[in-house]
């Protein structure tokens, strides 16, 4: 679309709905194309927005379709002077306090950590719970087991390891004073916390751990699903419920 705004290809009930937050939250003017699924999958029509027809896909005004959330919001914070109070503060020159490791590595690191280490882990919980449903009657059992085996003796261990390593991400970095709001300690949420929501809420939605005993995990999915920004996008998508599978 040649009117100057970015154009987001959404799809229905996916992680997609997290760059539709940030879009309401920058506060720019934008083109919304919202995608329903086909039997559970992205529609053939998002290949025709770019050759992996996947979700979320911005187009830039300029023509440009990029895709991957993490490349997405990098985009948009800095290319838009609204994004500049959702990026880190320039570094202090000298700074030796608790926070200097608040930098763009760690950014960096809680990005990547929430869209493989955990999103690794929580899409084999998918695909096992799939296996299960799509098993034949006699078989399930079977599966069942494996199922069982598979999470008793790794996944749910890794994947416990992992959440409360995030949830200890939020505590005081001087072991002292409040939590973090947001995981990079700053006033508002970053890259960051609009990557860490995705995997946070896909786990909560499907209850595959209980958020009671990570209360700082839990105080953040709160924290960011109560924001004004983050209510619009819903009113706006097409659907975002993780259960649909």
């Amino acid at each position: 679309m040649a009117d100057g705004k970015p154009t987001l290809h959404h799809l229905e009930n996916s992680q997609s709905q997290l760059i539709l937050w940030l879009l309401e939250e920058m506060g720019i003017e934008y083109n919304l194309v919202v995608h329903p699924r086909a039997a559970n999958r992205a529609p053939p029509a998002l290949k025709a927005v770019h050759p992996l027809g996947k979700s979320p896909t911005l187009v830039t005004p300029a023509g440009r379709a990029i895709t991957e959330r993490s490349a997405i919001a990098l985009w948009l914070t800095d290319t838009y002077a609204e994004g500049a109070r959702f990026k880190l503060p320039a570094p202090v020159p000298g700074a030796t306090t608790a926070t200097t490791d608040d930098d763009a590595v760690r950014e960096e690191h809680l990005v990547s950590l929430a869209g493989t280490t955990l999103g690794q882990l929580l899409m084999l919980k998918l695909i096992l719970g799939l296996l299960v449903r799509q098993a034949p009657l006699l078989a399930r059992p079977l599966v069942l087991g494996v199922r069982y085996a598979l999470n008793r003796a790794y996944l749910d261990a890794e994947l416990a390891l992992v959440v409360a390593y995030l949830d200890a991400q939020l505590a005081p970095p001087d072991g002292a004073g409040v939590d973090r709001e947001w995981f990079l300690g700053t006033p508002g949420p970053t890259r960051a916390d609009f990557a860490l929501l995705w995997p946070v809420d896909w786990a909560m939605q499907n209850g595959w751990l209980d958020f009671d005993k990570y209360p700082r995990l839990k105080a953040f999915h709160e924290r960011c699903t109560g924001r004004p920004a983050w209510k619009r996008a819903l009113e706006k998508s097409g659907g975002y419920d993780l259960l649909f599978w």
